[in-house]
């Protein structure tokens, strides 16, 4: 077992934060959830380990070859992520990019070994990086009202009608998710075709909805990708909290969405 430097630490000390806000929040039932952050560029260098290779399902993108990562476990809970060594590891990808070593924690387990959508989040990461962005990590979540918003029949269809309707309940969505959000068509948790679709959403949008399912986000930290999520569910929960009460909202409208754009430059 490694021992990890203070730039490492500070950034498992922001899941650890993380994590808690979103069982606060009821957003990660029972092993629900997952947080994966890119930490290779905070070693000076990566120390070796007498630990064995073990495989993964499938073949990763060549660029995720050596790199290293915090993930959480398959099987864990995040509320568990409070002991960062427990819940979470940190591991290293092999120079075929088809196995893993893990360096650090994995403690709930002698058998441990990340989350089955830790292969979505690679892919997620490995794109932002080609893109230029500073994007290093990864937080999905089940947000009560976006999954709830994801269930309407004709809202859940469009991305550009599900960004509307929550950037117009609150400047402050439109302020603060202003690549707004993609919607991807249900389909099977875990999947590749998930995988995919996530990455491609994330390349244009600042949070992803897995219809009927959850919310992904990245973010240059789990505080970022975090507030993504939780600044576009109040959008989803002011909207459900109006047609509750039986009025359809007026929201803002389209001109002072468009002042906001200029002012914020958006």
């Amino acid at each position: 077992m490694i021992l990890l430097n203070d730039a490492v630490m500070r950034e498992i000390d922001k899941v650890s934060e993380v994590s808690q806000y979103l069982w606060q929040r009821e957003w990660a039932e029972r092993n629900g959830g997952n947080i994966s952050v890119d930490v290779t560029d905070l070693f000076d260098e990566v120390p070796s380990v007498d630990a064995p290779v073990k495989s993964l399902p499938i073949q990763l993108p060549m660029e995720s070859a050596n790199r290293v990562y915090y993930v959480k476990g398959t099987g864990q809970r995040i509320r568990e992520l409070r002991d960062p060594q427990y819940a979470g590891c940190v591991l290293q990808i092999n120079a075929e990019a088809n196995g893993y070593q893990i360096l650090w924690g994995g403690k709930a387990s002698p058998d441990f070994a990340p989350t089955s959508e830790f292969i979505s989040h690679i892919k997620i990461l490995v794109d932002k990086i080609k893109a230029g962005s500073d994007h290093r990590s990864v937080v999905h979540t089940h947000p009560l009202e976006l999954i709830a918003l994801s269930h309407h029949p004709e809202i859940s269809k469009s991305s550009e009608l599900f960004t509307h309707t929550c950037w117009k309940m609150l400047p402050e969505v439109r302020a603060f998710v202003p690549r707004g959000i993609g919607m991807i068509p249900y389909c099977l948790p875990s999947s590749e075709e998930m995988a995919d679709g996530t990455t491609a959403a994330l390349l244009e949008h600042d949070v992803a909805i897995w219809e009927k399912h959850g919310a992904t986000a990245s973010g240059a930290d789990v505080l970022q990708a975090f507030d993504y999520i939780d600044v576009a569910n109040k959008g989803a929960k002011l909207y459900l909290m109006c047609t509750a009460s039986g009025y359809e909202p007026e929201g803002v409208t389209k001109e002072n969405m468009d002042i906001l754009k200029e002012v914020f430059n958006l």
